[in-house]
């Protein structure tokens, strides 16, 4: 696939999978039913639609096709356009999906929010993808922002607590970001070692 392409196609994906699963249930009939008599494809479409619905995946989504801008050779600001046009493609399939399911509009004050804020942090977000390639302290600070902000997300916003997933959503949230920070950690040594080598 052509780079020109990676932020969109990325959004659109991010986008529609995050409506489609939370309308699962509905789709399903199971909204009507206690969260922990719900089937095992509407537990599972629950656990992701919490993963999704957060923040921070998100911006982790922009981190990721920041890196993938850079990693094809294209200078700072391409990935920190990149970071925009995915946030910005994904709010609005989002919403947009979200309105084909419920019936309603799409111009909604939270749809106006989000892309605001994909605006503003987008492109931060796709400059950060970029720097978690460089060496040494600049490109480990970069690699901990996704997640430093999963686990700050799950600390201030965690997931609803009558949800049979809530817990697992945690745990997992938890355990990736625990091992992005330690594999951030040896990549940053490897790359400071093989600097310092002559």
């Amino acid at each position: 696939m052509r780079a020109k392409f990676v932020p969109l196609v990325a959004g659109i994906a991010l986008g529609a999978t995050d409506s489609v699963v939370n309308h699962v249930a509905g789709l399903r009939g199971d909204s009507v039913l206690a969260r922990s008599d719900r089937g095992g494809l509407t537990q599972a479409a629950e656990f992701l639609g919490m993963v999704l619905d957060a923040a921070w995946a998100w911006a982790a989504v922009a981190v990721l096709v920041g890196w993938v801008i850079a990693r094809r050779g294209a200078r700072l600001p391409a990935s920190a356009l990149a970071g925009a046009v995915v946030l910005l493609a994904a709010t609005a399939v989002y919403y947009g999906v979200d309105a084909l399911f419920d019936g309603g509009g799409f111009w909604h004050r939270a749809t106006k929010v989000w892309l605001v804020c994909a605006v503003i942090l987008g492109p931060l977000l796709g400059a950060v993808g970029a720097l978690t390639r460089r060496p040494g302290t600049v490109g480990m600070l970069a690699g901990m922002v996704v997640p430093v902000c999963a686990v700050l997300n799950m600390g201030l916003w965690p997931p609803q607590h009558d949800s049979p997933m809530a817990r697992p959503v945690v745990g997992a949230v938890w355990l990736g970001a625990a091992l992005t920070t330690a594999v951030v950690f040896l990549r940053g040594r490897s790359k400071s070692a093989d600097a310092g080598a002559p």
